[in-house]
């Protein structure tokens, strides 16, 4: 079984060679300053990958194994949802080309 950052490397890697797809590793978390100090930088809860799919948002969230949606993570895809926009959970790159096939079917 693939660590999440593996996975999410072959997914952004996949996305890369689609045309019209626009996609960018998203992230949260505390940075450390020069000064010692920290700063939080992006939204908890906020999907791994973020794209631009035909017009359509989309979060793509990855897991592996059995790691299951954090509460800040369910949040974020209700918000995402009830906004119009897409959420998914990747565990393989099946489940990509899958939400890709379902994707195509959108009219814009």
């Amino acid at each position: 079984m693939p660590k999440e950052t593996e996975l999410q490397k072959a997914v952004l890697d996949l996305l890369a060679h689609i045309p019209n797809i626009y996609c960018f590793r998203s992230g949260s978390g505390l940075i450390k300053t020069e000064r010692g100090g920290y700063f939080r930088s992006g939204k908890k809860g906020c999907p791994d990958i973020v794209c631009s799919i035909k017009g359509k948002f989309v979060g793509l969230e990855i897991k592996v194994s059995k790691n299951k949606l954090s509460e800040f993570q369910k949040q974020a895809q209700r918000e995402i949802e009830n906004s119009g926009g897409v959420y998914a959970v990747i565990r393989s790159l099946d489940d990509v080309e899958n939400l890709l096939a379902t994707l195509s079917t959108i009219k814009i």
